[in-house]
C-alpha cells in the first residue's frame, strides 16, 4: 500500500481521484492500492524559544539566548488564533500517524511543497 500525503484536502481529492482511489474513510481516501491524506498546510511547527530556555519556570529568555540550538526539537501542534487546540488539526494528524504506522504501508509519498 501507498500513502501519499498532500498538502491539504484539495490536492488529496484530486490525487486520489487520479489514483482511483475512491473509498472515502475519516480523514483519508483508499483504493486501488493508495492511502491519500492531507494536512493543511502546516500542522506542527517548532516550540517557542521560551520552551527551550525554561520560562515557563520563571527564567525569561533574551538575547544572550539566541541562536538558540536545542539538544532536543519540541514540536507542538499548531493551535487556534486563542492559543487553544484546534481539534480538527489534533485529529488529522491522529490520521496521518494511523496510516504511517500502519503494517501494509510501504511506501510513504509527500505531495506537499518542496520548495519551503
Amino acid at each position: 500500500m501507498k500513502l501519499v500525503i498532500a498538502e491539504k484536502p484539495s490536492v488529496a481529492r484530486d490525487i486520489a481521484n487520479v489514483l482511483g482511489a475512491k473509498q472515502k474513510k475519516n480523514g483519508y481516501f483508499e483504493g486501488e492500492g493508495y492511502l491519500v491524506t492531507w494536512a493543511f498546510g502546516h500542522l506542527f511547527s517548532l516550540a517557542d524559544v521560551e520552551e527551550y530556555t525554561g520560562e515557563e519556570t520563571g527564567r525569561r529568555w533574551s538575547m544572550q539566548n539566541l541562536p538558540c540550538f536545542p539538544e532536543k526539537f519540541i514540536y507542538r501542534l499548531r493551535k487556534n488564533a486563542d492559543g487553544s487546540e484546534d481539534a480538527g488539526i489534533a485529529s488529522q494528524f491522529s490520521t496521518i500517524s494511523e496510516l504511517v504506522n500502519r503494517n501494509d504501508v510501504d511506501k510513504i509519498v509527500n505531495a506537499g511543497d518542496a520548495d519551503r
